[in-house]
């Protein structure tokens, strides 16, 4: 109330100033207070007293400011510039401002009260605006805008711009920043966050989401290994992408589904959603393959010109490594065919995304708690009753219990495990146990059927003093047995030859294979480089000795032979000091070429192989090199192969 009756005092004693005053006016469509012109607002009297109006050859707004008001006559008379410091909207009234009830109801900015203008923040949110009877500037209408004067509060733009509200900017010029005329929603403006439409883009799994990358005429990241599609069924789309510059079109026109497949990647568990852009004509359906094929979904038709966006989720209930592909199966395209474009798959974050836990364990995202994985355990808690959690956080089992009969071997007179209850009793482990395979006899520890001492079941099982397995009594056998179909593989015959170009040598019978060494290649190997050994052999008396101490393998072959059909199980035995590898070679061609041994030893390795019969002339090479006197170099014995 002083600074209401201040203000009074000094309206009617005047300053002694001469220059003019500008005031703003409130607000609606009336021409401001100018002199004699019609009042300031409503009904009530001109705002101004006896004085001159305000024009004049004087500065308007005194302090190099132009007048806050295009051409119009300022608000002349003795009140107070509308402008520094001074509260605004002064009086008894409460300002307009904050979450306050608007100056409404009142007579706008008359008499001697200042203008309502300065740095308030303007007439917003859903109060009514400062003036008469009009509509408030606000709810879901545009703010200040049309033909309408904008709500004042010192903006000075009027005609048909929308004033930018907030805090004004003096001059001339529309204030161009602030919080806008309307609502409770954030502000289209500065650096905050846009008002609508401006999100970011949706990051997508897939790479080459958008088939912008090619090379060639394929799409990079696609035609995974699960495609059957051909390459030249897939062709890049220039023109009508919907986004970028390129789409992929698809073709099928058979009623036999093709698949077209992202390239292998590694994806966590997790619920995706994918949604991609199609046109064209023709069926597609989705599915996707990790370590084996998902279901598919069922086939949607599509025939249309313009852009169809189709959704399809999936859940992966582990991590993916290495072999995740994204299935499309079309089918029955036509005209166009089926153009795809913008494939966006994301996964749905999870609680258990922020969690990390030890390798035995893994989140669970009900409760958010990292879990023991199966088997595993933080404590004995976690296992069954009749097993411990050892160091390795693993569940095993007890040592006072069991779970199969040769886990009670060190308890003699318990050597059964009775399985309800996991304990061991007093028994026999083979009560009731019946082997019917002649190689297989009941185990008195494991109560299992196992193979019998010295039977066998292929040569591969004949791994001690007699090296093959003959098949009809599944018994292992000496090299020099019926069943092995390698003549002289123990190397116990030899003979003196005459070798072309070499003389006579002495070398073992049915080796030694000569043939031209190009389209049926034979021994190679110096005759002189091969002799029989004595001091040390596998089975029989006689071993074969390789003198090569040379760093390049030379080729030394059996005569060749038919092979009747069948699967046949081979071996050798090697010792001493060199390198050595094999190969087969038939009417069939080469076997894959195996690597070489690093043999540097006394004792006798075994060295198995397989190959597959009904083959003319067939042969089997050795490839040595590279052998040193300090073991007597290399010595094989005990060639064998049986049919299984």
């Amino acid at each position: 109330m002083c600074l209401t009756s201040l203000l009074v005092l000094m309206v009617a004693c005047g300053d002694g100033d001469s220059d003019p005053v500008v005031v703003v006016p409130d607000a609606g469509h009336n021409v401001p207070d100018s002199g004699n012109g019609t009042p300031d607002s409503g009904g009530g009297a001109p705002d101004s007293g006896g004085d001159l109006p305000d024009a004049g050859g004087e500065t308007p707004d005194a302090g190099g400011e132009l007048p806050d008001a295009g051409g119009e006559i300022p608000d002349a008379g003795g009140e107070l510039p509308d402008a520094g410091g001074e509260i605004p909207d002064a009086g008894g009234e409460i300002p307009d401002a904050g979450g306050e009830l608007p100056d409404a109801g009142v007579t706008p900015d008359a008499g001697n009260e200042p203008a309502d203008a300065g740095n308030e923040t303007p007439d917003a949110g859903g109060e009514l605006p400062d003036a008469g009877n009009e509509t408030p500037d606000a709810g879901g209408e545009l703010p200040d805008a049309g033909n309408e004067t904008p709500d004042a509060g010192g903006d000075a733009g009027p005609g048909n711009e929308t004033p930018d509200a907030g805090t004004p900017d003096a001059g001339n010029e529309p204030s161009d920043a602030g919080t806008p005329d309307a609502g409770g929603e954030t502000p289209d403006a500065g650096g905050g966050t846009p008002d609508a439409g401006g999100e970011p883009p949706v990051v997508s799994v897939i790479a080459n989401w958008g088939f912008e990358a090619w090379s060639g005429s394929l799409p990079d990241a696609w035609l995974g290994s699960k495609s059957n599609l051909a390459g030249s069924d897939v062709q890049k789309v220039t023109s009508g992408a919907f986004e970028g510059s390129n789409a992929a079109r698809l073709t099928n026109a058979s009623s036999t589904h093709r698949r077209f497949t992202t390239a292998a990647m590694t994806l966590p568990a997790g619920r995706y959603t994918c949604t991609y852009q199609v046109r064209g004509t023709g069926e597609v359906r989705n599915a996707f393959f990790d370590d084996d094929y998902s279901s598919y979904t069922g086939y949607t038709s599509v025939d249309t010109a313009t852009w169809r966006q189709l959704t399809y989720t999936f859940n992966l209930a582990g991590d993916v490594f290495d072999t995740f592909e994204l299935i499309f199966s079309i089918r029955n395209t036509s005209g166009e065919h089926l153009t795809f474009d913008d494939v966006r798959c994301t996964r749905a974050p999870q609680p258990c995304d922020t969690v990390t836990c030890e390798p035995w364990a893994k989140c669970d995202n009900t409760t958010v708690t990292c879990e023991p994985l199966a088997g595993r355990c933080y404590d004995t808690v976690d296992c069954d009753e009749w097993q411990a959690c050892d160091a390795n956080n693993t569940c095993v089992t007890a040592e006072d219990r069991c779970v199969r009969h040769a886990d009670c071997a060190g308890t003699p007179e318990t050597p059964v495990c009775q399985l309800s209850t996991h304990q061991c009793i007093p028994g026999d482990p083979c009560a009731g146990v019946t082997c019917t395979n002649p190689a297989t006899t009941c185990n008195p520890t494991s109560g299992v059927c196992e193979l019998a001492p010295g039977a066998c079941f292929t040569t591969y099982d004949c791994v001690g003093a007699l090296p093959a397995c003959d098949s009809a009594t599944r018994r292992c056998v000496p090299a020099d047995h019926a069943s092995n179909i390698i003549r002289n593989g123990g190397f116990e015959s030899w003979n003196v030859y005459s070798i072309p170009y070499q003389g006579n040598h002495l070398i073992p019978d049915y080796w030694y294979g000569l043939d031209n060494g190009i389209a049926d290649p034979g021994t190679e190997i110096r005759a002189s480089r091969l002799q029989p050994y004595t001091a040390a052999v596998h089975g029989g008396t006689t071993a074969l000795q390789f003198v090569v101490p040379i760093q390049v393998a030379e080729r030394f072959s059996l005569e060749k032979f038919n092979v009747p059909s069948g699967n046949y199980s081979c071996s050798y035995r090697v010792r001493g000091h060199g390198t050595l590898r094999h190969r087969v070679y038939s009417s069939a061609g080469w076997s894959p070429q195996t690597d070489f041994i690093l043999v540097d030893s006394d004792a006798w390795q075994p060295v198995f192989f397989k190959f597959t019969g009904n083959v003319r002339d067939w042969r089997l090479f050795f490839y040595p090199s590279r052998s040193e006197a300090d073991r007597d170099h290399l010595q094989v014995d005990d060639v064998v192969c049986t049919k299984d």
